[in-house]
């Protein structure tokens, strides 16, 4: 009943009994398997096939994810400093290998002999060949232009430090390549064009040494490497000739076509005697010296500009 004037008194509610299944304690929360993952992120995308891309991002990112995670796997700090900076030893080792080259000790004719007989033949009547008694290692490459032949032969017969990109071999079979040391260019011009005056013809003729033979030279040194076993072994394709003047080993061309070379240009040379794939375009040295003073170019009314190519002139028969 109501008393009068009062509201009426709220009910309590009656307290919530629940059954005794619903008084254990709650599953312990599980761990997510990358199976789990890559479901969520299925169920998440649209039903159309997934793009590349995101899977791609997904496996990174969980596999960055394990690793940190991992207890066996390297910690955050390890993870970054492998990723900004390398041990040396490291470094080292993710050097490429040199290239194998093995020189050839070829006799002393085709090398130093060059040399001697180019300065022979130059010497003044009546004066002492100097050429004569100096050593190997005392002479000089005469000239410049083609000087790469000398210097890349001096360079094989030094022993560099171990991180050159290229390496010489003292045996053959540990080679990737055999490299020929002719000095064919300067074997080309051993003769000069106009030998030294003599008196007269008969002191010419008693002056005169031994005549030198640039087509000689490059038969012998053909039938030479045609005796040894690395050059029959893959007829010549793993050898290296070094021939910038355009007529450097011309007489045997062909003999040596399978050979890698290395030459200034093509301009004498057939589709089937030279090849853009094996054989290599070295600089050489011009002989024009560079003008070294003012060129005063503000005070010129006019300038000339030259562009295009070279024509070589060849001999008519």
């Amino acid at each position: 009943m109501w008393e009068r004037g009062r509201p009426p008194r709220k009910q309590r509610p009656a307290p919530l009994i629940l059954p005794a299944s619903a008084l254990v304690s709650p599953p312990p929360p599980r761990f997510v398997f990358p199976r789990s993952l890559f479901a969520l992120a299925a169920r998440a995308m649209p039903s159309r096939r997934p793009s590349p891309v995101i899977l791609l991002l997904l496996a990174l990112a969980l596999a960055l994810l394990f690793l940190l995670l991992s207890p066996s796997g390297p910690s955050a700090s390890r993870l970054s400093h492998s990723f900004v900076s390398t041990s040396p030893s490291s470094s080292a080792s993710s050097l490429p290998s040199p290239v194998k080259i093995y020189l050839y000790d070829l006799p002393s004719k085709f090398t130093y002999g060059v040399v001697r007989s180019y300065m022979s033949a130059r010497v003044p009547s009546g004066s002492s060949d100097a050429a004569a008694v100096l050593a190997d290692e005392e002479l000089r490459y005469p000239g410049h232009q083609h000087s790469a032949e000398w210097w890349l032969f001096k360079d094989l017969r030094r022993r560099g430090p171990r991180d050159r990109p290229v390496a010489r071999v003292d045996d053959p079979a540990e080679a990737d390549l055999f490299y020929v040391p002719f000095f064919s260019s300067l074997s080309l011009v051993v003769n000069p064009i106009r030998p030294p005056a003599a008196a007269n013809a008969s002191e010419a003729a008693a002056t005169a040494g031994p005549s030198y033979s640039d087509e000689a030279m490059q038969d012998e040194l053909v039938e030479w490497l045609e005796r040894q076993s690395y050059w029959r072994r893959h007829q010549g394709r793993d050898h290296v000739f070094i021939c910038q003047d355009p007529n450097a080993l011309y007489r045997v061309v062909d003999r040596i076509s399978n050979a890698v070379r290395l030459v200034s240009d093509f301009g004498r040379l057939r589709g089937d005697q030279a090849s853009l794939v094996k054989d290599v375009i070295l600089p050489y040295s011009h002989r024009i010296n560079p003008f070294k003073g003012d060129v005063n170019v503000d005070s010129r009314p006019a300038l000339l500009f030259f562009m295009g190519n070279r024509y070589r002139k060849e001999v008519s028969s």
